[in-house]
């Protein structure tokens, strides 16, 4: 096996002449070198090396990787001159290129991803996270990944703030530094348009506020839009404007009061909304039925079947007319939402509405 020492300046030199190639003039670089060498060979006729186009290919890699297995080699004395006149020098110079180019490609991947300046607009049916905080955020990425049956969606954490990826070892989530929420252009960076789960969670009320109000306009309309705030007025003032958008109000000093008059009533909150241990709150979507059904119907059914406990239905996605508990007799109709308990999520699809009685 051979081996070849290079020195700094000439790594150097190779590093910046890789950086100014552009991929096809890379790729045409190596396809010249190939060629040249093939129509070199020719004329030396150094038959057993050019007649099968692979063992060709195969002993060029070899050679100008400086591997040098030594299973094939030229045996005129010009093919050894050109070997090391030509290939040699050449190749060496050419795939020192490649593999500088290749190394140079990857670290500006890490970096982008490191800084937030990579381009995401190829993403569809992904989760955005709008704004950080070391505590909260990192929750909910975690509660996200936790939902042992959730869709594989990508999920984008988008920053305005001056910082690096503060989730670099987590796969599941891509980062995105972003100039305004309000810049359309930075907007179609994050694939706004095309994300599905929105969730928005500023370092304060006003910060919430504004960026909800910026991504309204642009986001799909059948995205689930979540925003969290402390104060309810401000959630009364976006739901004015944007009802489509699902407030979620910071809710301490209720839990405080039902601890004190139900003890353990944290603790069931607690368990109900973490994804993380035991049974979890999960809803979903009624699809077209052949026939409305009542409530206890669908309760004895999902708990007998299918081990769910239903807690109640609204006819609108943000829960805005939710009705937990209602009468056996209520009646479900199609595009209703249902919200159940349950040990892991469950869909329409795992459910047999045609047996349900």
């Amino acid at each position: 096996m051979r081996t070849y020492l290079w020195s700094p300046t000439i790594v150097k030199i190779l590093q910046k002449f890789s950086r100014r190639l552009t991929w096809p003039a890379m790729f045409a670089l190596l396809l010249m070198q190939a060629i040249i060498t093939y129509f070199l060979f020719f004329l030396a006729q150094e038959l057993e090396l050019i007649t099968d186009p692979l063992r060709f290919f195969y002993y060029n890699m070899v050679v100008v990787s400086t591997v040098g297995f030594g299973d094939f080699s030229p045996t005129t004395d010009l093919g050894k001159a050109i070997v090391a006149l030509w290939q040699i020098p050449s190749g060496l110079i050419v795939f020192a290129s490649f593999i500088g180019k290749t190394t140079q490609l990857f670290i500006d991947i890490a970096r982008k991803n490191m800084n937030g300046s990579n381009d995401y607009s190829h993403l569809t049916d992904h989760i955005l996270l709008l704004c950080w905080d070391k505590h909260s955020t990192n929750q909910i990425v975690q509660l996200i990944l936790g939902d042992k049956k959730r869709q594989q969606r990508r999920i984008l954490l988008c920053v305005t703030q001056d910082m690096k990826n503060p989730l670099p070892e987590v796969e599941e989530v891509s980062f995105a530094k972003l100039g305004a929420f309000s810049d359309t252009k930075e907007l179609d960076r994050i694939a706004l348009r095309k994300a599905q789960r929105i969730i928005i969670d500023g370092q304060s009320d006003d910060e919430t506020l504004s960026i909800a109000l910026s991504i309204a306009t642009f986001a799909d309309k059948n995205a689930n839009i979540t925003a969290h705030f402390f104060d309810e007025t401000k959630a009364q003032l976006l739901k004015m404007h944007c009802p489509n958008i699902e407030c979620s109000i910071d809710n301490s000093a209720q839990m405080m009061v039902r601890s004190m008059q139900d003890p353990g009533s944290s603790k069931v909150t607690e368990k109900l909304l973490s994804t993380l241990d035991g049974a979890t709150l999960y809803s979903f979507l009624v699809p077209e039925l052949e026939k409305n059904v009542t409530f206890g119907e669908l309760f004895d059914t999902f708990k007998h079947r299918y081990d769910m406990i239903l807690l109640g239905f609204s006819k609108h996605k943000s829960g805005q007319d939710m009705h937990l508990n209602p009468d056996d007799d209520s009646l479900v109709n199609s595009g209703f939402y249902l919200h159940y308990i349950a040990h892991e999520r469950l869909d329409e699809n795992d459910i047999n509405w045609k047996e349900i009685k």
